[in-house]
This record gives C-alpha cells, sequence and structure tokens, in this order.
C-alpha cells in the first residue's frame, strides 16, 4: 500500500463514528471471556429490573454467578446483622461442637434487639446458632464468636481473612454482631457472602427455619422461649412452589443505614438465585425489594435445562 493511501485509510477510521455496546451481564467475581456454561439468556431484553427503594441491590444466577441486575453495587454501607453471616462461617471453620454448653456471660450482652439470654444461665452452642441466625440475638452471636475459644480480636482477624478468601475486596469486618458501623460491605461483597454460607448446610438448613426453640440450662428460669425469624419473606408466596427459600439473613441499623436483606430464592427446583437490597427505606420495603427483583429474574431470564437442586 503506497503512503497516501495509508494516511486516506486511518483519516477514514478517526472519522468513523464511535459505537459503544451495550455492556453485558457481569459475573461475579470477575467475567470470563467465555459465557458460562448452564447461565440463563435474557429473553425481556426491554426489561431492565424493577425500580427498588434500596440505595444498593444485585441480583445474580447462583449457578453461572452471572449478575442479572445491578444498582449501585460496588457502594459500601454498614451492613448490620449480615455480618452474622460472617461470623456463623469462621464459627463452621472453627470445629464447632453444636453440644457443648457455654455460660452467658455479662460482658456478653449486647443491646439492638430481644435480649434472650442473661448472665449465669448454661446454653448449648446450637441454641445459641439458632438465636443469632434466627432471632438475630447480638447477646447469642457474641457468646458464639466466643465459645470457639478464639479472643475477640483473632475471631474478627478470621472474619476478614475469611472475607479476602471469598473476593470480599471491599469488606471489612470490627466485631461479629453488626452493630458497629464500622462493619461494611457493597452488596457485591455481601452476594459472595451469602453464597458461600448458603452453600452450608448447617447455614442455609437455619435460616430457613420461621422460628426456634431454645431452652437454657437455667434452674431458675426453664421456661422454653420460642425466636421467630426476623426474615418476613419466609411464609409468604416466595416459600410455596414454584418458588422456595433457600437462605436469608436480615440486617438493620435504623432509618439512617436502611433495612438489608439477602436471600437465596429457587424455581421450579432447578433456577436459583441470590438477591441482595441494602439501604432499603423500611422493613417492608426491603422484602418488597427483594421479592419483586426475585419474581423480575425469573421472568426475564430463561435458564437452560438443569438438575433440580438439592
Amino acid at each position: 500500500m503506497n503512503p497516501f493511501a495509508l494516511v486516506l485509510q486511518i483519516l477514514l477510521l478517526l472519522a468513523a463514528p464511535h459505537v459503544v455496546a451495550e455492556a453485558p451481564a457481569r459475573l461475579v467475581p470477575a467475567a470470563p471471556a467465555v459465557r458460562p456454561a448452564g447461565a440463563p439468556t435474557k429473553v425481556r431484553a426491554e426489561s431492565l429490573g424493577m425500580a427498588v427503594t434500596a440505595k444498593s441491590a444485585v441480583v445474580a444466577d447462583a449457578a453461572s454467578g452471572l449478575v442479572l441486575y445491578e444498582k449501585a453495587a460496588g457502594d459500601a454501607h454498614a451492613i448490620a446483622s449480615l455480618t452474622k453471616l460472617m461470623t456463623a462461617l469462621v464459627v463452621l471453620e472453627s470445629g464447632v461442637d453444636f453440644d457443648a454448653r457455654y455460660e452467658i456471660r455479662t460482658a456478653d450482652q449486647r443491646g439492638g434487639g430481644v435480649e434472650y439470654f442473661i448472665p449465669g444461665e448454661d446454653v448449648s452452642v446450637g441454641d445459641l446458632w439458632n438465636a443469632a441466625l434466627v432471632g438475630s440475638s447480638n447477646t447469642a452471636t457474641v457468646a458464639l464468636a466466643r465459645s470457639t475459644g478464639f479472643t475477640d480480636e483473632a475471631f474478627v482477624a478470621r472474619m476478614n481473612a475469611k472475607a479476602q478468601a471469598l473476593g470480599m475486596m471491599d469488606a471489612r469486618f470490627t466485631e461479629p454482631t453488626g452493630l458497629d458501623e464500622a462493619n461494611r460491605a457493597t452488596a457485591q461483597d455481601v452476594l459472595l457472602l451469602a453464597r458461600a454460607a448458603f452453600a452450608m448446610d448447617d447455614i442455609r438448613q437455619t435460616v430457613i427455619k420461621e422460628e426456634v426453640e431454645v431452652v437454657p440450662a437455667n434452674p431458675k428460669n426453664r421456661k422454653r422461649r420460642i425466636l421467630k425469624s426476623t426474615d418476613q419473606l419466609l411464609g409468604t408466596f416466595l416459600s410455596r412452589e414454584p418458588y422456595a427459600i433457600r437462605g436469608g439473613k436480615t440486617g438493620s441499623l435504623g432509618d439512617e443505614v436502611g433495612y438489608h436483606l439477602a436471600i437465596a430464592v429457587s424455581h421450579e427446583r432447578t433456577q436459583q438465585v441470590y438477591v441482595v437490597v441494602l439501604g432499603s427505606q423500611s422493613p417492608a420495603t426491603r422484602f418488597a425489594d427483594a421479592k419483586a427483583l426475585a419474581v423480575w429474574a425469573f421472568d426475564a431470564w430463561r435458564w437452560p435445562e438443569q438438575t433440580a437442586l438439592r
């Protein structure tokens, strides 16, 4: 090619209009060059998602990690009691014995919710586990973490190490309950946390209970205590065929921080999505936000043939 022709070709290329393609759905934690096998395909191209009150949100396919919807998913928030999912993972990795006993101490007591235990009561680690994950008891969570034998500092160090191992690059933990606003993470981080937590049978089978019973060995008060789940989506239509809730955890520190929820929802026993909403306007709207996003995902996307979920 002569020099004039080469210069002309370059000028034509520079003058051509710049076309920006629509960004493809992202993968968590990183998008491979090839679309993953089994990933859903969008069948309602005009549907961009649902209007939600949450400040941040993300929806992802459980099997492939494909992100189906996101809103400010990289913004960090104080994640409140969603922190307890990380606490549960660290407790499991410590080799927890659910039949072991633990005596509640005054130093274990925390506010921010219903108080189920008092100092001096002898409680099974299994009851502490249920109270932390179903009733979201802060005192039970502190006691559960201390039942591992780790110091408070060592336990928190393990929480942060686990976050890094999961790829939660913007997450930071300072204590096990979520009462400290310095416990922060993005919706993307919480998605990774929920995926890891709900994959564990001990966690998944606990957080889908609508209520649990605890009976401390207290000779002065052996009355049964019934703890109701904080997840109000349990018992709704998302818990009935063709849907099923396969994991969930709430979190909140009040109106200023907003109201959070991380759930796993399946459809037709084969398709499953994770939904995370952070900073919804009220306790009720966090459930409405998550419910709307889950139903939208199964309506706007189609999955290939898959085997039944376990």
